[in-house]
């Protein structure tokens, strides 16, 4: 057993082992690493491969771990893999004990869950590319949140808040997206798809002057599904076309509050 921790100033614990590292506040590196509790005998080998490869570290490269930076892992009394390494998730949490999460997470602001390095740009991916994932699926691709568990209620937001701002209705296809799930039409801006459209054409026209484009492009509004519009453009330059849709959703957006997705159709 350890007589003083004094000069240890990170550390985290589990019931069964508790890790204590001091770190030199001038280079972030790993000075000292000592495991302590009653479970240190059991997961020794996979602590004491750890402590090789992060000792005398700094804090920069340790952070960037993964489990496959390791050969060595405890496994479960079934046989089983755990869903985290005790020893990698301990490092993690004495690190953040020590930076703080803000410092920890200074240049990794988009990771969302520490524990597998998953980012929200991952997330918002995978949901884009099917209305219907959700947490489960997640958890089964990327073992997201099943660590420690802390970052599951962003996750499930940021999932719910993608699917909003995109226009996926869960169960629905786009084509059907101007409807919701009771088969009632979608209510956008307060406004059912008709006044909405003549709405969206006078702010259209409105942008194109702000910008002195009138009589230089044609632009035309067609069709709208949910949060998705039908456009008609008479630019022959892909690259014009992109930059003025681009221009012309985020003034759309700025307006109503809404983000809608401007896709073009031939003229």
């Amino acid at each position: 057993m350890m007589e003083s921790t004094a000069f240890f100033n990170a550390k985290a614990s589990t019931s069964e082992v508790s890790l204590f590292l001091d770190i030199d506040p001038k280079t972030d590196i790993i000075k000292e690493f000592f495991f302590d509790g009653p479970g240190v005998s059991d997961y020794k080998i996979e602590l004491e491969e750890i402590k090789s490869v992060a000792h005398g570290r700094t804090i920069e490269f340790v952070k960037n771990l993964k489990r496959h930076s390791f050969s060595l892992e405890t496994k479960l009394a079934g046989g089983e893999l755990p869903v985290m390494p005790r020893g990698l998730w301990l490092l993690r949490e004495a690190l953040v004990s020590y930076t703080g999460e803000g410092g920890f997470l200074k240049e990794q602001t988009d990771l969302i869950c520490l524990c597998f390095s998953v980012t929200k740009k991952d997330i918002v991916k995978k949901v884009l590319a099917n209305k219907d994932f959700e947490l489960k699926s997640l958890i089964q691709e990327t073992m997201a949140s099943s660590a420690c568990g802390t970052c599951r209620p962003v996750i499930e937001k940021l999932i719910i808040q993608t699917r909003a701002e995109n226009g996926l209705i869960k169960g629905l296809d786009h084509s059907k997206s101007r409807f919701d799930e009771k088969g009632n039409w979608i209510k956008i801006a307060g406004m059912y798809p008709g006044p909405l459209l003549i709405k969206l054409d006078e702010l259209k026209n409105k942008w194109m002057e702000r910008e002195k484009i009138v009589g230089q492009y044609e632009i035309e509004f067609t069709d709208i599904e949910g949060f998705h519009l039908t456009v008609k453009i008479n630019s022959t330059s892909d690259k014009i076309t992109g930059g003025l849709l681009h221009a012309l959703s985020d003034y759309l957006k700025s307006e109503l509050g809404v983000l809608f997705f401007l896709k073009t159709a031939s003229l």
